[in-house]
């Protein structure tokens, strides 16, 4: 999903999370344009008003300026972001999907860099995200594909990571 269009798609549609919000946001004029539509008696003028405003709506989402996404898309954009220090994100005001945000993640490694000095680069396959441990252990092996990997939210926006059950690491998300 391309973040920059998931904004667009959320004040375009002017979902109930503008009602959730205590500042409500101002609707996209798309959207004014459908409420506009609702107001009209005469059913044929109804009609072809929703018909222009429909034809907007669709043309802003074919241009590539809006696109229409659901609480499940923002759970998985905010699981896809896990590890990264992200500020407030309009799109997702009101969303109680933030609730939902895991403070685990669980999957398994992808490819593995040996970094330096006993630290390592690892890609995951959930979402080809990118991690390095930061701190070195005499403890733990070298991780390896296919192995078990859990990252688990620390205090003060820290992570650790344990491979395969051993003692989990320092680390953090780089790519």
């Amino acid at each position: 999903m391309r973040p920059y269009i998931a904004v667009g798609a959320i004040i375009a549609l002017g979902l109930a999370q503008s009602a959730a919000t205590k500042t409500p946001r101002p609707p996209s004029p798309l959207v004014n344009a459908l409420d506009q539509c609702r107001k009209l008696t005469d059913d044929a003028a109804r009609l072809a008003c929703y018909d222009k405003a429909a034809a907007a709506l669709i043309g802003a989402s074919q241009a590539g300026d809006i696109t229409v996404v659901d609480r499940g898309q923002l759970r998985e954009a905010r699981r896809n972001l896990f590890g990264f220090n992200m500020p407030k994100l309009p799109f997702f005001a009101g969303d109680e999907s933030a609730a939902d945000t895991p403070s685990i993640l669980e999957t398994t490694i992808k490819k593995v860099h040996d970094y330096y000095n006993g630290r390592y680069q690892i890609v995951l396959t959930e979402g080809n995200a990118v991690w390095e441990t930061t701190e070195d252990s005499i403890s733990l092996r070298a991780p390896r594909v296919g192995q078990k990997v859990s990252i688990q939210r620390g205090p003060m926006g820290s992570y650790f990571i344990r491979i395969n059950g051993q003692r989990g690491v320092r680390g953090r998300r780089v790519g």
